[in-house]
């Protein structure tokens, strides 16, 4: 499979794979998966259901570009 490189739309850089149009990252950027997995997906949540006590876990399974 032929990989390349591209820049996304926040300016950072992910993998492509041509064959099959996938990238490692969004399309959009690293910055905005992580805002949308870690903040709307993760503490907006936390926030509007009125808990008292916040728990995270990160298993670090990938290459840590989120974190």
């Amino acid at each position: 499979m032929k990989r390349k490189i591209i820049t996304t739309g926040d300016g950072s850089k992910t993998i492509q794979i041509e064959e099959w149009n996938e990238q490692y990252h969004s399309k959009h950027g690293a910055l905005q998966e992580a805002l949308y997995v870690f903040i709307k997906s993760g503490l907006l949540h936390f926030l509007t259901t009125n808990k008292t006590k916040l728990s995270i876990l990160e298993i670090g399974f990938g290459t840590g570009l989120n974190t």
